[in-house]
């Protein structure tokens, strides 16, 4: 069966996965980052596992993609994060009951920058800084939860993590920003990077798991995407539903797709 991108990948004593909400590539030269970043939950009957905490305009979008599965926060176990930028770790403290799992060394880094830098959101920074309960560190190559392992991909940050997920039907990389979108898993070129031979690398070698696996890469501002015959495609149509009040008129639709 062809797969569309928006239905639970699952697999018998394995994790359930599906998207909260979907990223989407796009930014403005006038008004910064969208910040539309992939949110992805895995299930597996005893935890509950997001893939990065999402923007603060993601807050309504988590409470209804969680209520149609008939969840809450509060049933949330664990936060993989896998980056220090706003649009990843933002919503991180509306989990009362997770804990929050955040790259040793990429909080390090992200603790050391001045406040004002780029994407860093310092009071979140601070806040996983201080927290004694439910926060723990890890590390690349780290099995982080059964069948959840950590994987080194720096550029977009030094430490950025990319997690693989084995216990799904669809073998899932988990990229975060280190690939953001069809574009960069492409070309191997990165938009946004704070190396860009370090992000070449890491796209290089996501893109050789996704084809040893057959699997599927959620990027950090995409759909899911695969391989096919050495070509990456979208596992369904990229869309965006935009209203834009033009006039006095009232709202119109300039939604992207």
């Amino acid at each position: 069966m062809e797969r569309d991108g928006t239905e639970a990948v699952t697999a018998g004593g394995g994790y359930t996965a599906t998207p909260l909400v979907e990223g989407f590539p796009g930014k403005s030269a006038s008004h910064g980052a969208f910040g539309w970043s992939s949110l992805w939950l895995l299930d597996d009957g005893e935890r509950r596992v997001l893939i990065d905490a999402g923007q603060p305009a993601y807050i309504p979008l988590i409470h209804e993609g969680l209520g149609r599965l008939g969840l809450t926060p509060a049933d949330v176990t664990d936060v993989l994060i896998t980056h220090l930028h706003w649009d990843h770790v933002a919503n991180f403290t509306m989990f009362p009951s997770a804990t929050t799992w955040v790259g040793e060394d990429e909080l390090a880094w992200a603790a050391e920058q001045p406040a004002g830098t780029k994407f860093i959101p310092d009071l979140h920074v601070q806040e996983l800084l201080r927290r004694r309960q439910g926060v723990e560190r890890m590390r690349a190559g780290q099995e982080v939860l059964p069948g959840i392992h950590a994987l080194a991909s720096p550029g977009h940050t030094p430490h950025h993590l990319a997690f693989f997920a084995e216990r799904t039907d669809d073998r899932l990389v988990f990229a975060g920003d280190a690939v953001k979108n069809l574009h960069e898993l492409t070309t191997l070129r990165a938009d946004s990077s704070l190396d860009d031979e370090a992000s070449t690398a890491t796209i290089d070698r996501l893109r050789s798991l996704l084809g040893d696996t057959a699997g599927l890469l959620v990027p950090g501002h995409d759909v899911g995407l695969a391989l096919a015959d050495g070509a990456v495609h979208r596992v369904r149509p990229q869309r965006a539903e935009i209203g834009y009040f033009a006039d006095a008129e009232g709202e119109q639709d300039r939604s992207i797709g």
